[in-house]
């Protein structure tokens, strides 16, 4: 079955990094690979990523997504710095992630303006995304944090989510969610396969609960959180996942090269 495996490279990268990381990538990926494979670098370096995209035959994508919008579509708000779904479209992009950990956490210190996790602004974020033919493909990112998963609220948390993504007039393409714990992030620590595996299925049957017109074909579910070359192949072929997202362990290309490589 073909398998997401997602790069996210946060804020690191320069254009030597990219240079030796697609020298090395180009050259020793399977060219058999049937996985979708997706880098999602900094904005300033799109151009650079994208110079190797055909070479290497992966997708690219957006971090984040400004949620005001821009002198030519009339609106009220118009905020320095940010990047619009029409500058990541004309920059070669087809995914964006909404919702990360990182920018929810970020949100919560943001006293004016629009925040990304406020009431009904990642919906309208969604929405934004999504805009006109060549729409953006959203992978919107769910998960709890450390007090949630103690407390025993991580499917109260997931729902709460997942409502953003479910109840829009417009609706995506298809629903990739990518369920990130937040305690899991960057710490070495991961959920086991049998809770992966049953949050993956409780995501899937949430979101078909709240939109009964879906198939679960229409749905998938990454997952990210600590994901490196030992337990990559475990966590892809468990029972639900469809991919993962990969944070740190993206920025060793000898390493990620062999997660891409992998025989699900």
């Amino acid at each position: 079955m073909k398998k997401i495996i997602a790069a996210n490279w946060k804020n690191n990268g320069d254009k030597k990094f990219i240079k030796n990381y697609f020298e090395y990538f180009s050259k020793n990926l399977n060219n058999t690979n049937k996985n979708e494979i997706i880098f999602f670098p900094p904005d300033l370096y799109m151009d650079q990523v994208d110079k190797y995209k055909k070479q290497s035959n992966f997708r690219l994508g957006g971090q984040t997504l400004n949620t005001a919008g821009s002198d030519s579509d009339g609106s009220d708000l118009v905020l320095t710095s940010g990047t619009s779904s029409e500058m990541y479209i004309d920059n070669g992009c087809s995914y964006i992630l909404i919702g990360h950990s990182d920018i929810r956490q970020f949100s919560n210190f943001l006293i004016d303006g629009p925040k990304m996790d406020r009431g009904l602004t990642e919906s309208e974020t969604i929405i934004l995304a999504l805009q006109g033919s060549d729409s953006l493909q959203v992978i919107f990112c769910v998960g709890e944090n450390e007090d949630d998963k103690n407390a025993g609220d991580t499917h109260t948390i997931l729902s709460e989510q997942l409502d953003d993504l479910c109840y829009l007039k417009v609706k995506p393409k298809k629903f990739i969610v990518a369920y990130e714990p937040v305690w899991a992030i960057g710490s070495g620590k991961i959920p086991t396969l049998e809770d992966i595996s049953f949050i993956h299925r409780f995501i899937k049957s949430s979101i078909l609960e709240k939109l009964s017109s879906l198939k679960e074909k229409d749905i998938m579910v990454l997952y990210g959180g600590s994901v490196n070359l030992k337990n990559a192949k475990d966590i892809l072929c468990a029972p639900h996942v469809d991919g993962v997202l990969i944070g740190g362990a993206s920025l060793k290309v000898k390493e990620f090269t062999s997660i891409c490589n992998l025989k699900i």
